[in-house]
């Protein structure tokens, strides 16, 4: 465990920080944050936002903005969206043809995603392929029917943000676009996924930097930044306080613990990744 990032300073070049559950949960930013950012400004690190985020890096800059962070604390924003672009546009999903059974947020949201990668959206007796970009239902269940469909008439998945949940400015958890994905890949449906772990984003990250020589992943989700990092082969700093908060409190109320470290790597364990350091929150010390 460390205090701070103090701690570390001298230790990495680079830092990819997760957007929410580190610097904010989609309201104001949290308190540590601005200061945090900072301190690695004032230390020269090189600090880029690593996003799951189904929408553009420019969506992410008026967020963050609009969180209280300034554009001036970090270098760039990649996302999970970005990379799906990236790979629309590569001819990747060019055999998936244009017509998509779209899992969206809105319309408005929905018609720039489809414009953005040249697709149509159409009924699912229509559709070649299935773009899971949003949930505007409820729950996974309220999406079976279709799974049900798409499966039997063979259709692939592209999921642009992998994010199983996200936490709110309360302290809940909205349920994310790979929730969906998740459960058509238990059933045995084909998903192309996009944003961390993927290798292929950091590799992005590692271009759009132009490089570094010691990075590491500051984020709050095992499943999604630390096994990321473990991916890339670099070092990670998982936060405690986001979304397996509760799953870190659960374990302490069935087994007694001598210390922390046995708690959080128990967890981690469960999850067969290992960060390098954890933290409460981001903060300097």
């Amino acid at each position: 465990m460390i205090s701070g990032l103090k701690d570390i300073i001298n230790d990495f070049d680079t830092f990819i920080l997760d957007q929410w559950g580190v610097l904010h949960n989609g309201g104001d930013a949290f308190p540590n944050a601005v200061a945090t950012l900072e301190f690695l400004q004032q230390h020269h690190k090189k600090v880029v936002i690593l996003s799951n985020s189904g929408n553009t890096h420019n969506f992410s800059y008026q967020r963050l903005t609009d969180s209280g962070i300034r554009r001036d604390l970090y270098i760039d924003v990649l996302t999970s969206g970005d990379h799906m672009r990236h790979n629309f546009k590569q001819g990747k999903f060019d055999h998936l043809g244009t017509n998509a059974l779209v899992f969206g947020w809105g319309e408005g949201i929905n018609g720039t995603v489809l414009e953005d990668c040249g697709l149509t959206s159409v009924v699912i007796e229509e559709a070649s392929f299935i773009m899971c970009y949003g949930v505007e239902r409820g729950t996974v269940a309220d999406y079976q029917i279709d799974l049900d469909i798409a499966f039997a008439r063979g259709l692939e998945m592209v999921v642009s943000n992998p994010d199983l949940v996200a936490m709110r400015p309360d302290g809940g958890l909205n349920l994310c676009p790979g929730s969906i994905a998740m459960a058509y890949a238990d059933m045995g449906g084909t998903v192309y996924w996009h944003g961390k772990p993927q290798a292929q984003i950091y590799a992005m990250c590692h271009t759009l930097l132009g490089g570094w020589d010691n990075a590491i992943a500051v984020g709050d989700s095992l499943e999604h930044d630390i096994r990321g990092a473990n991916t890339a082969g670099i070092a990670s700093l998982f936060l405690t306080t986001g979304i397996h908060a509760d799953d870190l409190t659960a374990k302490m109320a069935n087994k007694e613990y001598t210390n922390d470290d046995d708690l959080v790597a128990d967890l981690s364990r469960e999850f067969d990744v290992m960060p390098s350091h954890y933290i409460d929150w981001f903060q300097v010390d």
